[in-house]
């Protein structure tokens, strides 16, 4: 926008909205002019910006008669009743955004409530010499310079000249221009020319008025401004780079450069003309500026240095804490150091101590108010005191000790008897002791007893615990301890306590029967350990042994004749002390010959009915193994009869009481047995036998030996061995003599089984 000053022969073009006399020092009009563009908002215009006058042709000087077309740009084509002109300040009657005016002065518009525009003067002019100058005029804009003669003739030797001095010359070109036109390019301009013509070497030069030409400001010199100068270490900051744009000039783009001691901290390339800094560090203090440029960087501004200090804020409230809590670790177990600071910025060098030592475990320097140490796998040795220090300003903080206890885990217990199994009978004192040989005290031992407790014992040292049992048989199961010593819980491996009961004084019982038939003899202890050896014996004689399981009676089944009667006695041992039972007298009668003829019959009659539901059964049976592939095996499971002499007899039975001390508190008398007697195992299932050898009471008897075999089922069978002479083949033999069992190894000769 140009406003003109007419003082004597000179015209005054200042790049102003306000015109002042041409007395003015330059400097100062230069310091006014900047003044009202700081005062102008930054980086745009207010919310309506000013409409922007641009005339045709392009020139603010003519001669009178000449008409200049002026547009107010808010419009891009002539509407009418939008736009107010003013002419000098006054109010026109035109209302269209086109006028032609041809008067000298000054010329605003406005639009609608837009502010008005900034002045632009024309001067029309009288004198056969102008100087015409291009408008508007900015920064690296074309600045053109036309000496024009009025009637349009020729004109020779040219010469253009700045604040009085020649600036150029021509011979026949009456233009002159500056292709990028700076701030020094103002001035005060002139030119002198002659006419071209025949005649022109006798006419002088003719010389127009002085015109001031003010270069205007493309954008003014950008202002750096920041949030804070002082800002506080991991605070945000905000810079800006404020700068605004003439109307004329609003769509020229602009790129914004931030620079800390000379150094680029943002892209050349940014056209937003702030900068945002997330946090600052004391390292960020120093000399910020920015810069402003066009897009072909023809017009670079920098701005003032503005000194950014940032302040650190020294650590404080230092904490220590430990991981797991409660000072105490296990050995081998991790412990984590913690180390946090309540206030600080900036580089916090962290580091932890060992107080008793004075020892340095561990530095580390992060921008964090909180630091982690760990030691992997603590040992005894290194309990003590520990503390952490913090430091951010060469003054370091240090925490309040933390004492750390290291205890030793319960090694694997150990839980023993003090008593082997072979003696835990009832009545015997057993002490259960459970053993951790590593600890760390003070430990609570728990004992078990089939998973229940039955004993709580406490070690305030670590020690062993140990408590007694007087057995009975209650106390039998399963035994194990545990040991916690507030830290873990450990567990010894399950014992089995055996507990042994003696037999009681076992019960013989014997069924009557007639000469010829079974009789059952049952001998049974109402309590003992099992397994347990059951003896029959008649008249001191053994019969036979039996083994039995699960608290089972024994049996022995004979096959009576008249010598069968007597007194019959049992005996159950289970290893801790034979029982003998009370003597039971059997008397065995012969029968008359007509109640022995009514008796074989009705036997016969019932043994062939029940033979033929057993060959029914059988058969059967064996269909079934066979189609299935199973084995068939017919074993007893109580002793077999003991044949006897064929004469008819009849038995009384009649228990009797033996009260013979000798005859109660012996184990193995000498045995005498009948050679009649003989049954013969499957040596295949022979699990137990035990010999017997006694001479034979007849005149021609040879020495006898009776082996007893228990097969796998625990059924009872016999077998005789027929004995001459001890030779070659190696016999077991067992013989009682003193009630002290012995056994002997013998070669026999013609050894006979007889089944």
């Amino acid at each position: 926008m140009y406003s003109f000053l007419f003082q004597g022969s000179e015209v005054n073009l200042f790049a102003n909205e306000r015109t002042f006399p041409s007395q003015f020092p330059l400097d100062l009009l230069m310091f006014l002019w900047a003044s009202l563009l700081m005062i102008a908002p930054v980086c745009g215009q207010s919310a309506i910006p000013k409409p922007v006058i641009s005339l045709m042709p392009s020139w603010t000087t003519h001669f009178q008669g000449e008409k200049v077309f002026l547009k107010c740009n808010g419009f891009d084509s002539c509407v009418t009743g939008e736009t107010q002109w003013y002419f000098n300040k006054k109010l026109l009657e035109e209302t269209l955004s086109c006028i032609v005016v041809e008067k000298s002065g000054q010329y605003q518009c406005q639009t609608q409530n837009s502010p008005l525009s900034n002045p632009v003067s024309l001067y029309f002019s009288k004198d056969e010499l102008i100087l015409q100058t291009s408008y508007p005029v900015f920064e690296g804009d074309l600045l053109i310079l036309r000496c024009l003669e009025k009637k349009g003739t020729e004109l020779t030797e040219v010469t253009f000249y700045k604040n009085g001095k020649d600036l150029a010359t021509f011979k026949k070109y009456s233009n002159f221009s500056i292709p990028k036109a700076t701030l020094s390019n103002s001035g005060q301009y002139h030119c002198s020319a002659k006419k071209s013509s025949f005649l022109s070497f006798l006419s002088g030069k003719k010389t127009t008025r002085t015109v001031t030409i003010q270069i205007q400001e493309l954008f003014a010199l950008p202002v750096l401004r920041s949030t804070t100068l002082q800002p506080a270490e991991g605070t945000p900051v905000t810079l800006s780079c404020e700068t605004h744009l003439p109307p004329e000039k609003a769509d020229t783009q602009l790129y914004f450069s931030f620079f800390r001691n000379e150094r680029i901290i943002s892209s050349d390339q940014e056209r937003v003309p702030k900068l945002q800094l997330i946090k600052v560090w004391k390292e960020d203090s120093g000399s910020y500026f920015c810069e402003a440029k066009t897009v072909t960087s023809s017009i670079v501004k920098r701005s003032a240095p503005v000194r950014i200090e940032v302040r650190r804020i020294p650590v404080s409230g230092i904490h220590l804490e430990i991981q797991p809590p409660g000072g105490q670790v296990t050995e081998g177990q991790r412990l984590i150091l913690l180390c946090s600071v309540a206030g600080g910025t900036g580089d916090i060098t962290f580091s932890w101590h060992k107080e008793d030592t004075g020892r340095l475990l561990k530095k580390k320097t992060q921008r964090l108010l909180m630091a982690k140490f760990e030691i992997l796998a603590m040992r005894k040795s290194e309990a003590g005191n520990y503390y952490c220090a913090a430091d951010n300003t060469n003054s370091p903080v240090r925490s309040t000790p933390v004492s750390i206890s290291v205890r030793i885990p319960a090694s694997p217990l150990l839980l023993t008897f003090s008593v082997p199994e072979t003696q835990m009978f009832v009545g015997k004192v057993v002490e259960l002791r459970c053993d951790a040989q590593r600890a760390s005290g003070p430990i609570l031992y728990r004992f078990y007893h089939e998973g229940k407790i039955v004993k709580n014992s406490s070690a305030p040292f670590g020690s062993a615990a140990a408590f007694n049992l007087s057995l009975t048989e209650q106390h039998a199961g399963n035994y194990f301890c545990e040991a916690d010593d507030g830290v873990e819980v450990q567990f010894s491996t399950v014992l089995m306590l055996s507990v042994k009961v003696p037999v009681s004084r076992p019960l013989l019982t014997i069924k009557k029967a007639i000469e010829g038939d079974m009789v059952e003899l049952r001998c049974e202890a109402e309590t003992g350990t099992t397994p347990i050896l059951y003896r029959f014996f008649h008249q001191g004689i053994i019969l036979g042994s039996s083994w039995t399981q699960l608290g089972e009676a024994a049996f022995l089944n004979l096959s009576l004749t008249a010598e069968d009667s007597g007194i019959y006695t049992c005996e159950a041992d289970n290893g801790i002390g034979p029982q003998l039972s009370e003597g039971v007298k059997l008397s065995v009668t012969v029968p008359s010959r007509k109640e022995r003829g009514l008796i074989a019959r009705g036997v016969s009659l019932g043994l062939l009915g029940f033979l033929g539901l057993i060959g029914v059964a059988l058969l059967l049976y064996f269909r079934t193994q066979r189609k299935s592939g199973e084995s068939f095996f017919l074993g007893p499971h109580r002793n077999p009869a003991i044949p006897r002499s064929q004469q008819d007899t009849q038995m009384e039975l009649e228990p009797t009481y033996v009260n013979d001390p000798g005859q109660q508190s012996r184990t193995h008398n000498p045995v005498f047995v009948d050679p009649g007697l003989t049954v013969n195992p499957d040596i295949g299932d022979m699990a137990y036998s035990e010999l017997w050898r006694s001479q034979g009471k007849r005149e021609d008897a040879d020495d006898l030996i009776w082996m007893l075999a228990s097969t796998q089922d625990f059924s009872v069978v016999y077998s005789q061995v027929k004995v001459k002479q001890p030779l070659e083949d190696r016999v077991t033999m067992t013989e009682a003599t003193d009630g002290t069992q012995k056994d002997h190894m013998g070669d026999y000769e013609n050894v006979q089984l007889h089944s």
